[in-house]
């Protein structure tokens, strides 16, 4: 009996390791730096990990079609509001102002958070409101801070 090189040792180690189940699970795939130390029981010896998922989907009639995950008609956009002049884009219906106006750049101060200091207090097509606590109307929207 002759002694093994370590470089065999080191091959018969990595085939242990590497071997791994093919997609039908009735055969070994063993890298290619393998096959000449081991016998595999598969017609094929190439080490296939995502080619052997290419048919895996083949019956998923719905793979590429746009869904809507979200809400049944989506969110509603107002593209009709400004602050202080300037036209803020995406803003959705029924967003609170502060929100839209901090998305503007526009420093609006705050006390409350809530609607009871009036710190807040903006312009919405003329008429006071308070901005931490008013939303987006459907329409034209224009903000003006004081």
């Amino acid at each position: 009996m002759t002694p093994l090189s370590i470089r065999q040792v080191a091959t018969a180690a990595a085939v242990a390791v590497l071997v791994v189940l093919s997609p039908t699970a009735d055969a070994f795939f063993v890298p290619a730096t393998a096959r000449s130390h081991a016998t595999t029981t598969s017609s094929s010896t190439s080490l296939s990990i995502f080619g052997g998922l290419k048919g895996a989907f083949a019956n998923d009639d719905s793979l590429g079609q746009a869904k809507n995950e979200g809400l049944s008609n989506g969110p509603r956009y107002n593209e009709n509001v400004t602050v202080n002049g300037k036209a803020v884009p995406n803003v959705v219906v029924d967003q609170k102002i502060s929100q839209v106006c901090a998305s503007a750049r526009v420093k609006v101060p705050y006390n409350c958070q809530n609607g009871e200091c009036g710190t807040c207090m903006v312009k919405i097509n003329g008429r006071k409101a308070k901005a931490c606590v008013s939303k987006v109307p459907n329409g034209k929207c224009a903000i003006q801070t004081l």
